[in-house]
């Protein structure tokens, strides 16, 4: 079941967002505007990525769990402060087309496929 809420930033700004839980991780989606494109930021424990609307992707390869570890879940102050730590490394992404997201998720579903 996924649990709905905003983030309000201190400057007003709000970010919708919906989470989920399972025994491995927390998952979040925050709904963003970028460039003034709309796009997802995906969040869970072991690091993040951007959907933007024409499927391309930015990858981070930076872990929440580096910033509060060992948690079940995030509070908004957390997903917050998450928030400012991307956008102060928002030049490490790594962008990915969405040719090659759909790639991958053709390797991923083939390799369970035969399993």
């Amino acid at each position: 079941m996924k649990n709905v809420g905003v983030l309000v930033r201190e400057d007003g700004e709000e970010f919708f967002y919906s989470s989920s839980f399972d025994d491995e991780s927390y998952y979040y989606e925050v709904s963003l505007e970028i460039d003034e494109k709309d796009c997802n930021l995906f969040i869970s424990r072991w690091g993040c990525h951007i959907e933007f609307s024409d499927g391309n992707w930015l990858d981070f390869n930076i872990s929440p769990d580096q910033y509060f570890p060992n948690r079940k879940q995030l509070s908004s102050e957390n997903l917050l402060a998450y928030l400012s730590i991307l956008s102060e490394r928002y030049e490490e992404g790594i962008e990915i087309s969405s040719a090659t997201v759909n790639q991958h998720y053709i390797n991923y579903k083939n390799k369970i496929d035969q399993s």
